[in-house]
Protein backbone atom coordinates (compact mmCIF):
# COMPACT_ATOMS: atom_id res chain seq x y z
CA UNK A 1 0.00 0.00 0.00
CA UNK A 2 1.65 3.35 -1.30
CA UNK A 3 2.30 6.13 1.90
CA UNK A 4 0.76 9.06 1.86
CA UNK A 5 3.97 11.22 0.49
CA UNK A 6 2.75 14.75 2.99
CA UNK A 7 1.61 12.31 5.60
CA UNK A 8 5.12 10.61 5.60
CA UNK A 9 6.89 13.71 5.95
CA UNK A 10 5.41 14.85 8.34
CA UNK A 11 5.45 11.79 10.62
CA UNK A 12 9.23 11.43 9.75
CA UNK A 13 10.30 14.64 10.27
CA UNK A 14 7.82 14.87 13.56
CA UNK A 15 10.26 12.71 15.61
CA UNK A 16 13.29 14.48 14.41
CA UNK A 17 12.53 18.08 14.66
CA UNK A 18 11.03 20.35 17.24
CA UNK A 19 9.29 23.22 17.78
CA UNK A 20 12.03 25.67 18.14
CA UNK A 21 13.81 24.07 15.02
CA UNK A 22 10.95 24.39 12.71
CA UNK A 23 10.39 28.31 13.89
CA UNK A 24 13.87 28.99 12.99
CA UNK A 25 14.21 27.01 9.57
CA UNK A 26 10.98 28.65 8.52
CA UNK A 27 12.74 32.16 9.24
CA UNK A 28 15.83 30.97 7.82
CA UNK A 29 13.74 30.21 4.93
CA UNK A 30 12.13 34.08 4.63
CA UNK A 31 15.51 35.61 4.83
CA UNK A 32 16.55 33.84 2.28
CA UNK A 33 13.71 34.96 0.41
CA UNK A 34 14.61 38.75 1.59
CA UNK A 35 18.50 38.66 1.05
CA UNK A 36 17.40 37.09 -2.57
CA UNK A 37 15.13 39.66 -2.66
CA UNK A 38 17.82 42.81 -1.68
CA UNK A 39 20.14 41.22 -4.17
CA UNK A 40 18.30 41.34 -7.40
CA UNK A 41 17.08 45.02 -6.03
CA UNK A 42 20.81 45.80 -5.39
CA UNK A 43 21.76 44.34 -8.94
CA UNK A 44 19.15 46.16 -10.97
CA UNK A 45 19.80 49.62 -9.52
CA UNK A 46 23.71 49.14 -10.27
CA UNK A 47 22.93 47.52 -13.99
CA UNK A 48 20.87 50.88 -14.45
CA UNK A 49 22.83 53.39 -12.70
CA UNK A 50 25.83 52.04 -14.98
CA UNK A 51 24.44 51.57 -18.19
CA UNK A 52 26.16 53.78 -20.82
CA UNK A 53 28.02 55.27 -17.74
CA UNK A 54 31.38 55.01 -16.81
CA UNK A 55 30.71 54.46 -13.11
CA UNK A 56 33.77 54.06 -10.32
CA UNK A 57 34.73 51.32 -9.01
CA UNK A 58 34.56 52.82 -5.60
CA UNK A 59 30.72 52.99 -6.04
CA UNK A 60 30.52 49.40 -7.04
CA UNK A 61 32.59 48.62 -3.88
CA UNK A 62 30.00 50.52 -1.76
CA UNK A 63 26.93 49.21 -3.56
CA UNK A 64 28.38 45.95 -2.48
CA UNK A 65 29.45 46.79 0.95
CA UNK A 66 26.28 48.29 1.70
CA UNK A 67 24.54 44.85 0.21
CA UNK A 68 26.59 42.49 2.83
CA UNK A 69 25.90 45.13 5.65
CA UNK A 70 22.18 44.61 4.83
CA UNK A 71 22.39 40.76 4.44
CA UNK A 72 24.15 40.80 7.68
CA UNK A 73 21.62 42.77 9.29
CA UNK A 74 18.80 40.26 7.98
CA UNK A 75 20.66 37.66 9.27
CA UNK A 76 21.11 38.97 12.93
CA UNK A 77 17.15 40.18 12.68
CA UNK A 78 16.00 36.49 11.91
CA UNK A 79 18.36 34.98 14.53
CA UNK A 80 17.44 37.61 16.99
CA UNK A 81 13.31 37.33 16.57
CA UNK A 82 13.76 33.57 15.76
CA UNK A 83 15.38 32.62 19.03
CA UNK A 84 12.67 34.97 20.92
CA UNK A 85 10.02 33.52 18.68
CA UNK A 86 10.67 29.97 19.28
CA UNK A 87 11.36 30.49 22.78
CA UNK A 88 8.28 32.26 23.61
CA UNK A 89 6.06 29.90 21.63
CA UNK A 90 7.43 26.46 22.23
CA UNK A 91 8.36 27.06 25.88
CA UNK A 92 4.56 26.52 27.37
CA UNK A 93 4.10 23.91 24.87
CA UNK A 94 7.89 22.27 26.13
CA UNK A 95 6.41 22.05 29.69
CA UNK A 96 2.72 21.12 28.94
CA UNK A 97 4.11 18.11 27.30
CA UNK A 98 6.04 17.26 30.55
CA UNK A 99 3.48 18.39 32.74
CA UNK A 100 0.80 15.97 30.47
CA UNK A 101 3.60 13.23 31.48
CA UNK A 102 1.89 12.96 34.95
CA UNK A 103 -1.46 12.32 33.69
CA UNK A 104 -0.67 8.70 33.78
CA UNK A 105 -0.53 9.08 37.72
CA UNK A 106 -3.95 10.45 37.60
CA UNK A 107 -1.56 14.48 38.49
CA UNK A 108 -1.68 16.97 36.39
CA UNK A 109 0.61 20.38 37.72
CA UNK A 110 0.23 23.77 35.82
CA UNK A 111 3.32 24.68 33.91
CA UNK A 112 4.63 28.28 35.11
CA UNK A 113 4.00 29.65 31.23
CA UNK A 114 0.93 27.91 30.50
CA UNK A 115 -0.90 31.38 30.54
CA UNK A 116 1.23 32.94 27.76
CA UNK A 117 -1.21 32.11 25.33
CA UNK A 118 -4.89 31.53 25.05
CA UNK A 119 -5.21 27.74 23.60
CA UNK A 120 -2.31 27.00 25.71
CA UNK A 121 -4.09 27.88 28.77
CA UNK A 122 -7.42 26.56 27.58
CA UNK A 123 -5.18 22.75 26.86
CA UNK A 124 -4.05 23.19 30.49
CA UNK A 125 -7.73 23.52 31.73
CA UNK A 126 -8.81 20.68 29.98
CA UNK A 127 -5.61 18.28 31.30
CA UNK A 128 -6.60 19.90 34.56
CA UNK A 129 -9.77 18.43 34.28
CA UNK A 130 -8.89 15.32 33.00
CA UNK A 131 -6.37 14.95 35.77
CA UNK A 132 -9.47 15.04 38.13
CA UNK A 133 -11.51 13.07 36.44
CA UNK A 134 -8.61 10.32 35.85
CA UNK A 135 -8.71 10.65 39.69
CA UNK A 136 -11.78 9.92 40.37
CA UNK A 137 -12.33 7.30 38.20
CA UNK A 138 -9.65 5.39 39.82
CA UNK A 139 -10.86 5.92 43.67
CA UNK A 140 -14.49 4.69 42.48
CA UNK A 141 -13.11 1.94 40.55
CA UNK A 142 -10.30 0.75 43.69
CA UNK A 143 -14.09 1.10 45.75
CA UNK A 144 -16.10 -1.12 43.24
CA UNK A 145 -13.03 -3.10 43.35
CA UNK A 146 -13.18 -3.53 47.40
CA UNK A 147 -17.00 -4.03 47.46
CA UNK A 148 -16.92 -6.97 45.04
CA UNK A 149 -14.36 -8.35 47.41
CA UNK A 150 -16.60 -7.77 50.24
CA UNK A 151 -19.32 -9.69 48.70
CA UNK A 152 -17.88 -12.31 47.04
CA UNK A 153 -15.82 -12.99 50.25
CA UNK A 154 -19.18 -13.61 52.47
CA UNK A 155 -20.67 -16.68 50.52
CA UNK A 156 -17.36 -18.20 49.87
CA UNK A 157 -16.33 -18.08 53.62
CA UNK A 158 -20.58 -19.49 54.36
CA UNK A 159 -19.79 -21.90 51.29
CA UNK A 160 -16.27 -23.40 52.58
CA UNK A 161 -17.87 -23.26 56.70
CA UNK A 162 -20.73 -25.52 55.95
CA UNK A 163 -18.85 -27.72 53.42
CA UNK A 164 -15.97 -28.22 56.24
CA UNK A 165 -18.49 -29.07 58.97
CA UNK A 166 -20.61 -31.93 56.94
CA UNK A 167 -17.01 -32.96 55.76
CA UNK A 168 -15.79 -33.33 59.71
CA UNK A 169 -19.50 -33.83 61.40
CA UNK A 170 -21.56 -36.20 59.67
CA UNK A 171 -24.61 -34.92 61.87
CA UNK A 172 -24.05 -31.74 60.02
CA UNK A 173 -25.07 -33.67 56.56
CA UNK A 174 -28.44 -32.13 56.41
CA UNK A 175 -30.55 -30.95 54.01
CA UNK A 176 -30.97 -27.44 55.25
CA UNK A 177 -26.99 -26.96 55.24
CA UNK A 178 -27.31 -28.03 51.89
CA UNK A 179 -29.54 -25.61 50.78
CA UNK A 180 -27.17 -22.92 52.05
CA UNK A 181 -24.72 -23.85 50.31
CA UNK A 182 -26.40 -24.41 47.06
CA UNK A 183 -28.01 -20.45 47.79
CA UNK A 184 -24.84 -19.16 48.56
CA UNK A 185 -23.32 -20.45 45.16
CA UNK A 186 -25.95 -18.81 43.65
CA UNK A 187 -25.37 -15.56 45.15
CA UNK A 188 -22.32 -16.09 43.62
CA UNK A 189 -23.43 -16.46 40.33
CA UNK A 190 -25.50 -14.16 40.19
CA UNK A 191 -22.36 -11.46 41.11
CA UNK A 192 -20.26 -13.40 38.29
CA UNK A 193 -23.23 -13.09 35.95
CA UNK A 194 -23.92 -9.21 37.03
CA UNK A 195 -20.30 -8.29 36.30
CA UNK A 196 -20.11 -9.93 33.20
CA UNK A 197 -23.55 -8.09 31.87
CA UNK A 198 -21.48 -5.19 33.28
CA UNK A 199 -18.73 -5.30 30.87
CA UNK A 200 -20.97 -6.25 27.93
CA UNK A 201 -23.32 -3.12 28.34
CA UNK A 202 -19.83 -0.96 28.75
CA UNK A 203 -18.99 -2.43 25.16
CA UNK A 204 -22.06 -1.97 23.84
CA UNK A 205 -21.94 -5.84 23.01
CA UNK A 206 -25.80 -6.75 24.79
CA UNK A 207 -28.21 -6.81 21.66
CA UNK A 208 -32.14 -6.95 22.73
CA UNK A 209 -34.85 -9.10 21.22
CA UNK A 210 -38.62 -6.67 21.58
CA UNK A 211 -40.99 -8.97 21.68
CA UNK A 212 -44.79 -8.64 23.48
CA UNK A 213 -44.81 -10.21 26.63
CA UNK A 214 -46.98 -10.37 29.90
CA UNK A 215 -44.77 -7.57 32.43
CA UNK A 216 -47.21 -8.18 35.14
CA UNK A 217 -46.96 -11.98 35.67
CA UNK A 218 -42.99 -11.32 34.88
CA UNK A 219 -42.81 -9.40 38.04
CA UNK A 220 -45.13 -11.55 40.24
CA UNK A 221 -42.74 -14.20 39.49
CA UNK A 222 -39.76 -12.47 40.15
CA UNK A 223 -41.61 -11.61 43.36
CA UNK A 224 -42.21 -14.69 44.55
CA UNK A 225 -38.98 -15.93 43.86
CA UNK A 226 -37.28 -13.21 45.67
CA UNK A 227 -39.31 -13.14 48.48
CA UNK A 228 -38.30 -17.23 49.01
CA UNK A 229 -34.89 -16.02 49.18
CA UNK A 230 -35.57 -13.63 51.60
CA UNK A 231 -38.10 -14.62 54.04
CA UNK A 232 -36.04 -16.65 56.54
CA UNK A 233 -34.53 -13.34 57.23
CA UNK A 234 -37.80 -11.75 57.57
CA UNK A 235 -37.67 -9.86 54.32
CA UNK A 236 -41.52 -9.63 52.66
CA UNK A 237 -42.25 -8.01 48.98
CA UNK A 238 -45.43 -7.52 48.37
CA UNK A 239 -46.80 -6.98 44.69
CA UNK A 240 -50.85 -6.92 43.95
CA UNK A 241 -51.79 -5.38 40.46
CA UNK A 242 -54.90 -4.72 40.12
CA UNK A 243 -54.92 -6.01 35.88
CA UNK A 244 -52.48 -7.81 34.01
CA UNK A 245 -50.57 -6.15 31.30
CA UNK A 246 -48.59 -6.84 28.53
CA UNK A 247 -45.29 -4.75 27.43
CA UNK A 248 -42.98 -4.79 24.89
CA UNK A 249 -39.15 -5.37 25.41
CA UNK A 250 -36.84 -7.71 25.88
CA UNK A 251 -38.28 -9.90 28.68
CA UNK A 252 -35.15 -11.09 29.61
CA UNK A 253 -33.58 -7.85 30.38
CA UNK A 254 -36.54 -6.26 31.61
CA UNK A 255 -36.73 -9.62 34.17
CA UNK A 256 -32.82 -8.51 34.98
CA UNK A 257 -33.90 -4.64 35.47
CA UNK A 258 -36.74 -6.12 37.99
CA UNK A 259 -34.35 -8.39 39.63
CA UNK A 260 -31.74 -5.92 40.73
CA UNK A 261 -34.00 -3.11 41.42
CA UNK A 262 -35.54 -5.72 43.79
CA UNK A 263 -31.93 -6.26 45.00
CA UNK A 264 -31.56 -2.55 45.95
CA UNK A 265 -34.70 -1.83 47.66
CA UNK A 266 -33.66 -5.04 50.30
CA UNK A 267 -30.63 -4.18 50.94
CA UNK A 268 -31.17 -0.51 51.98
CA UNK A 269 -35.15 -1.15 53.14
CA UNK A 270 -35.77 -0.15 56.75
CA UNK A 271 -36.83 -1.78 59.75
CA UNK A 272 -40.01 -3.60 58.59
CA UNK A 273 -37.68 -5.57 55.79
CA UNK A 274 -40.94 -4.64 53.58
CA UNK A 275 -40.57 -3.44 49.83
CA UNK A 276 -43.50 -2.44 47.71
CA UNK A 277 -43.42 -3.13 44.38
CA UNK A 278 -46.44 -1.41 42.00
CA UNK A 279 -47.61 -1.26 38.50
CA UNK A 280 -50.18 1.40 36.53
CA UNK A 281 -51.03 2.57 33.31
CA UNK A 282 -49.81 5.96 31.88
CA UNK A 283 -51.27 6.50 29.09
CA UNK A 284 -49.83 4.02 26.12
CA UNK A 285 -47.14 3.36 28.88
CA UNK A 286 -46.86 0.86 32.13
CA UNK A 287 -45.21 2.81 35.46
CA UNK A 288 -43.32 -0.32 37.61
CA UNK A 289 -42.47 1.66 40.43
CA UNK A 290 -40.39 -0.32 43.64
CA UNK A 291 -40.19 1.13 47.25
CA UNK A 292 -38.19 1.20 50.46
CA UNK A 293 -38.32 2.30 53.36
CA UNK A 294 -35.41 2.97 54.55
CA UNK A 295 -33.52 6.50 54.81
CA UNK A 296 -33.23 7.58 51.64
CA UNK A 297 -30.96 9.57 49.55
CA UNK A 298 -29.45 12.83 49.97
CA UNK A 299 -30.59 15.51 47.17
CA UNK A 300 -27.25 16.13 46.06
CA UNK A 301 -26.43 12.46 45.50
CA UNK A 302 -30.06 11.53 43.43
CA UNK A 303 -28.73 13.01 39.75
CA UNK A 304 -25.29 10.34 40.46
CA UNK A 305 -27.35 7.56 41.72
CA UNK A 306 -27.31 5.75 38.81
CA UNK A 307 -23.35 6.40 37.53
CA UNK A 308 -21.15 3.59 36.79
CA UNK A 309 -19.06 3.00 39.50
CA UNK A 310 -21.40 5.18 42.38
CA UNK A 311 -21.72 4.94 45.67
CA UNK A 312 -23.41 6.47 47.95
CA UNK A 313 -21.72 8.07 50.98
CA UNK A 314 -23.10 5.47 53.25
CA UNK A 315 -21.19 3.05 54.42
CA UNK A 316 -21.10 -0.12 52.49
CA UNK A 317 -23.45 -2.84 52.73
CA UNK A 318 -23.87 -6.23 52.18
CA UNK A 319 -26.26 -6.71 48.95
CA UNK A 320 -29.25 -9.14 50.15
CA UNK A 321 -28.98 -10.23 46.17
CA UNK A 322 -26.50 -9.32 43.43
CA UNK A 323 -23.14 -7.20 43.20
CA UNK A 324 -23.69 -4.11 44.14
CA UNK A 325 -23.80 -2.81 40.05
CA UNK A 326 -27.15 -3.48 39.54
CA UNK A 327 -28.51 0.55 39.42
CA UNK A 328 -26.03 0.95 36.77
CA UNK A 329 -27.17 -2.12 34.78
CA UNK A 330 -30.97 -1.11 34.87
CA UNK A 331 -29.78 2.24 33.39
CA UNK A 332 -28.26 0.95 30.61
CA UNK A 333 -30.41 -1.57 29.82
CA UNK A 334 -33.46 0.71 30.21
CA UNK A 335 -31.66 3.52 27.61
CA UNK A 336 -31.16 0.60 25.14
CA UNK A 337 -34.99 0.38 25.28
CA UNK A 338 -35.41 3.82 25.13
CA UNK A 339 -37.39 3.93 28.35
CA UNK A 340 -37.99 6.48 30.83
CA UNK A 341 -36.69 5.68 33.90
CA UNK A 342 -35.46 7.52 37.41
CA UNK A 343 -36.03 7.55 41.15
CA UNK A 344 -37.33 9.94 43.62
CA UNK A 345 -36.34 9.71 47.41
CA UNK A 346 -36.45 11.90 50.71
CA UNK A 347 -34.31 11.59 53.56
CA UNK A 348 -35.95 9.68 56.08
CA UNK A 349 -38.69 8.64 53.71
CA UNK A 350 -37.32 5.60 51.73
CA UNK A 351 -36.89 6.10 48.07
CA UNK A 352 -38.49 4.66 44.32
CA UNK A 353 -36.90 3.82 41.80
CA UNK A 354 -39.31 3.64 38.97
CA UNK A 355 -39.21 2.33 34.81
CA UNK A 356 -42.05 3.00 32.05
CA UNK A 357 -42.36 0.10 28.98
CA UNK A 358 -44.68 0.79 26.60
CA UNK A 359 -47.96 -1.82 26.14
CA UNK A 360 -47.90 -4.18 23.94
CA UNK A 361 -50.60 -3.50 20.72
CA UNK A 362 -53.06 -5.67 19.82
CA UNK A 363 -51.73 -6.58 16.85
CA UNK A 364 -47.88 -7.10 17.96
CA UNK A 365 -49.93 -9.11 21.14
CA UNK A 366 -52.06 -11.63 18.37
CA UNK A 367 -48.37 -12.19 16.52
Amino acid sequence: MKRNNLAYREAFLAGRLGIRAKILIYLAVLAGFIISAVWMLQGMLVFSASKGLNVPPQLLSAVRTQFWLTVGAILLATALVGFTMARSISEPIIETNEAAKQLSGSRYTRPPHSGGYREIAELNDTLIRAAEDLGKVEDLQRELIANISHDLRTPLTMIVGYAEAMRDIPEEVTPENMQIIIDETNRLNSMVNEVLDFSRLRTGNMELDIQPFNLTAQIREICGRVSKMTAVEGYTVLFDPAEERMAEGDSGRISQVVYNLLGNALTYTGEDKTVHVSQQDIGSRIRVEISDSGEGIPADELPYIFDRYYRSRENHRRAVIGSGLGLNICRSILEKHGAQYGVRSEEGQGTTFWFELPKATEKNTDA
